[in-house]
């Protein structure tokens, strides 16, 4: 069965992406992103169509020549 994300529970999430991207910090970020996907994987949530901005945030905190972690491929990690 596949649980959906609330408004509250999105918003909540996507906050805290932004609070971890404004520091520039990439753990901050890392530690942001670690989060949402194991609640999205561990709650059997749907993943939001905005999926990409975690990605896309993951990317940027890295530098340019880091191996890519994609996170599609697996769960984070605690």
């Amino acid at each position: 069965m596949t649980n959906y994300l609330t408004n509250a529970q999105y918003r909540a999430q996507k906050s805290a992406l932004t609070r971890a991207v404004n520091t520039g910090d990439a753990e901050k970020i890392l530690n942001a992103v670690r989060k949402t996907v194991n609640t999205w994987n561990d709650g059997h949530y749907a993943w939001p169509d905005s999926w990409m901005d975690w990605q896309r945030a993951l990317d940027d905190s890295r530098p340019w020549n880091a191996p890519r972690i994609d996170i599609q491929d697996y769960s984070f990690g605690a």
